[in-house]
């Protein structure tokens, strides 16, 4: 074969190359050999990708080559899907339930009760005049309920016997205090 034949027999192999890399958008239709090589060396072998999608999803097939034998499946029956059972406890904080992997939705959730230490609180006897103003508490029918008592702090005062005779403390809580007798009574009496 001659040098000319040879030429003409690698060009018209690149062209055949390059015009399948230019419809699978791998290449330019002015890219010589080294190009060419470089866009299939690149090519990721995929081989047969099988893959099973529920009712409603998609499936992004991987960019590379594939050899023709994977399948794109939908869950047969009709719509017979893999459900899970679940169950959950009460808790302070909102939970989402949702299923693990592998399932495509919950047959049903379980909420277990409240645990019995919380549910019962007819027992309850405080009312909003025996809390502090600002505090909370929960009645006897699981209402919150805010508490009304005054504080009034610590409470000091005097008398005198004759002219003060009683001290008012009033309605709420006292972080205690002290209320004295004033010497102004022994004065008084010994004047008499």
């Amino acid at each position: 074969m001659s040098i000319a034949a040879e030429i003409s027999r690698i060009q018209s192999g690149r062209n055949t190359i390059r015009a399948k890399l230019v419809e699978l958008g791998m290449a330019q239709n002015t890219d010589g050999l080294d190009k060419l090589a470089a866009a299939v060396e690149g090519m990721e072998n995929r081989g047969a990708v099988s893959v099973t999608v529920q009712e409603g999803d998609t499936y992004t097939i991987p960019k590379g080559y594939h050899n023709g034998s994977g399948t794109v499946s939908g869950v047969s029956g009709g719509g017979n899907y893999g459900l899970q059972s679940k169950s959950a406890t009460p808790t302070r904080l909102q939970q989402n339930i949702t299923p693990d992997a592998g399932y495509y939705g919950l047959s049903d959730v379980t909420v277990a009760p409240i645990p019995e230490m919380y549910q019962d609180v007819s027992t309850v006897t405080a009312g909003a005049g025996d809390v502090l103003t600002g505090k909370m508490i929960v009645d006897a029918a699981g209402r919150t309920v805010a508490g009304v008592m005054p504080n009034n702090g610590k409470i000091t005062a005097s008398m005198d016997g004759l002219t003060i005779s009683s001290v008012s403390i009033p309605a709420g809580y006292t972080a205690g205090g002290t209320v004295t007798l004033s010497g102004d009574i022994e004065d008084a009496l010994a004047a008499i």
